[in-house]
C-alpha cells in the first residue's frame, strides 16, 4: 500500500491499524510471516465501507479469526487481515417453535464459549463444539464438526456482507460436505461471515453440560497440547481416519525441521518451538507420499493456508 492508501485505511477504522504484524504471534500454531496492515473490525457499520475500499484499491485481504487450522506462510500476506471483535461477537436470542431456541451471532464469537454457554443452560446441539478453538464464522466455512456431528446440522442461515452490502443464505441454499461449505468458494475473496444464524433444542441442562464436559475431556485425552499446533491436520478419508493411516505408516514421531507429527496424535502436525510454514508443507507432502504409497490413499489437508 501506498502512504495514502494507509491513512485511507486508517480513516475508516475506529480502532489503531498494526502495520507489518507478524502472524505468528495470532496463530495457534505460531508460525507466520508478517502482514502488510492487521485490523480489528468491532462495529458493523464498518465492514461494508472496508471492502468496498479494499475493492476499490485491489488490496488483498484475508479474515483471521482465532488463527486455528490455519498455516500461515512464512513470507506473510501482502495486504490486510481482518479480525472481528465488539459487536461481532454479539448474539441474540428468540424463542421459536417446537422447543426451538433461535439465535443470531456474529461471525467473531468463539465457537467454544458458545457451545458451553448452551450447554450450561441445558440447549443441545453444540456439544460436538466444546473445546473447538475457532470463531463461528470460521466454523461455517469449513463446517466445523467432531464426534459425528457439525455445524451444519445446527445452522439456520448466514448473513454474508461484500463491498455492495449483505447477502442473506438460508441453510438450504449452501452446500455443506464434510469439513466443508463447498458453496463459499463463489464468495471467496469478496464476502465476510458477518452472522450467522443457529437452531438449538431444549433438552436436559444435568444430560447436555455432562456431554459437553465429557466431550472435553475425550479431547484434552486425546489430542496434544505440549506443543503448538493447528488441530487435526488432515481430513478423515471416507470409512477411516488419517490419524490411524499415519501411525500404521509409522511415522509417528517424524521431524522435518522443527515440525513433527505428534506421538500422541499422528494426525497432528506440531511446531516444536522452531518450526517454519516450509517445515510443515515439507512434513505434510512426506506423510501424503509414504500414505499413498502404503494404503492408496491421499490424504487432503484440513487445515488452510495463507
Amino acid at each position: 500500500m501506498n502512504p495514502a492508501q494507509r491513512q485511507a485505511l486508517s480513516a475508516l477504522l475506529s480502532q489503531p491499524v498494526q502495520w507489518q504484524c507478524h502472524l505468528s504471534g495470532y496463530t495457534s500454531f505460531a508460525i507466520g510471516g508478517p502482514a502488510e496492515a492487521l485490523i480489528k473490525v468491532n462495529l458493523r457499520s464498518e465492514l461494508q465501507p472496508l471492502l468496498a475500499f479494499l475493492a476499490e484499491e485491489d488490496i488483498s485481504w484475508r479474515v483471521l479469526g482465532k488463527g486455528t487450522n490455519l498455516l500461515v506462510g512464512d513470507e506473510g500476506f501482502a495486504g490486510v487481515i481482518i479480525r472481528l471483535g465488539g459487536e461481532f461477537t454479539q448474539c441474540a436470542e428468540e424463542a421459536g417453535e417446537d422447543g426451538l431456541l433461535q439465535l443470531q451471532i456474529g461471525g467473531g464469537a468463539s465457537l467454544s464459549r458458545l457451545a458451553v454457554r448452551y450447554s450450561e443452560r441445558g440447549l443441545t446441539g453444540l456439544e460436538f463444539a466444546c473445546g473447538i478453538p475457532g470463531t463461528l464464522g470460521g466454523a461455517v466455512i469449513m463446517n466445523a464438526g467432531a464426534w459425528g456431528s457439525d455445524i451444519a446440522s445446527v445452522l439456520q442461515g448466514v448473513t454474508l456482507t461484500t463491498a455492495e452490502g449483505d447477502i442473506p443464505l438460508t441453510a438450504e441454499e449452501m452446500d455443506f460436505t464434510y469439513r466443508s461449505w463447498r458453496g463459499f468458494s463463489r464468495y471467496q475473496g469478496r464476502a465476510v461471515v458477518a452472522a450467522v444464524g443457529l437452531r438449538l433444542r431444549h433438552g436436559d441442562p444435568v444430560e447436555v453440560t455432562a456431554r459437553c464436559r465429557t466431550l472435553q475431556e475425550r479431547r484434552k485425552v486425546s489430542q496434544p497440547s505440549d506443543y503448538a499446533n493447528a488441530g487435526s491436520f488432515f481430513k478423515n478419508p471416507p470409512n477411516d481416519s488419517a490419524g490411524r493411516l499415519i501411525e500404521a505408516s509409522g511415522l509417528k514421531g517424524l521431524r522435518v525441521g522443527g515440525a513433527m507429527v505428534s506421538e500422541r496424535h499422528a494426525n497432528f502436525l506440531v511446531n516444536t518451538g522452531s518450526a517454519t510454514a516450509a517445515d510443515v508443507l515439507r512434513l505434510m507432502t512426506k506423510i501424503q507420499k509414504k500414505v499413498q504409497e502404503d494404503w492408496g490413499v491421499c490424504l487432503e489437508p484440513e487445515v488452510h493456508f495463507i
